[in-house]
């Protein structure tokens, strides 16, 4: 399993060219303190019950908590605005559940999503661990249902991804459903051909040279001034 290095914690809400813009980065977890830095459903509530603007969410997490980001998912899912999820780095385990209750998913290039089964520990007697492995299961086909809506994909599909503990390019999220789009840097106009730019900068040249002079010729025919210049002696 590759390590995920802890990812900083960032939650800021911001108004920008009409949107609300949430910036969520850090792990998924239930707020038991007024100090915890972490990303939880009771602060993204509050920062969201009276947004009637579009909502940005720039996310970056490793995941975390699995009913924590299960209640974010429904929230937002219900939300009237419509939200836009942009994956800023990572959208691993818990975190995912973040994208499957946004209306638009955009992955930045070069960010990554995973997904797998759920996890815990477990400590008591061989019938603690088998409710704790009953349980487990349950929650696997509750983030199995969650993942098919978002992405069509079927149950074995899914469950198969899960087990192997799948990781996803930009791309490849798209491919399979999980984002719409990626996000690509904006690509540099193409430089004119040099032969086709001196041909148009001679083309401009003579028409500026040529114009004052049929100007001056059409002037000197009319027949005014042939005759002005008749009285003069010119």
């Amino acid at each position: 399993m590759p390590k995920v290095k802890k990812v900083p914690f960032q939650f800021t809400n911001e108004i920008q060219n009409g949107k609300h813009i949430l910036t969520l980065s850090g792990n998924v977890q239930k707020k038991y303190w007024r100090d915890d830095d972490v990303i939880n459903a009771k602060d993204i509530r509050e920062s969201l019950d009276t947004v009637t603007d579009d909502i940005v969410i720039k996310l970056n997490s490793p995941g975390g908590d699995v009913f924590e980001g299960i209640e974010i998912y429904n929230y937002l899912k219900d939300h009237p605005s419509n939200v836009t999820v942009e994956v800023t780095g990572l959208a691993a385990s818990a975190a995912t559940f973040i994208i499957a209750g946004a209306d638009e998913v955009i992955m930045n290039v070069g960010t990554s999503l995973m997904i797998h089964e759920a996890s815990t520990f477990a400590w008591g007697n061989k019938q603690d661990i088998q409710k704790t492995l009953n349980a487990l299961e349950t929650i696997d086909d509750s983030i199995l249902a969650i993942y098919s809506d978002k992405t069509g994909q079927s149950a074995d599909q899914l469950r198969e991804w899960m087990n192997e503990e799948k990781w996803f390019t930009a791309d490849e999220a798209v491919e399979f459903g999980f984002a719409n789009s990626v996000k690509r840097a904006e690509p540099e106009e193409e430089p004119q051909d040099i032969a086709e730019l001196i041909q148009n900068a001679v083309a401009v040249a003579m028409a500026n040279l040529s114009q004052p002079v049929t100007d001056q010729v059409e002037q000197e025919l009319k027949p005014k001034s042939l005759i002005a210049r008749l009285r003069k002696g010119e």
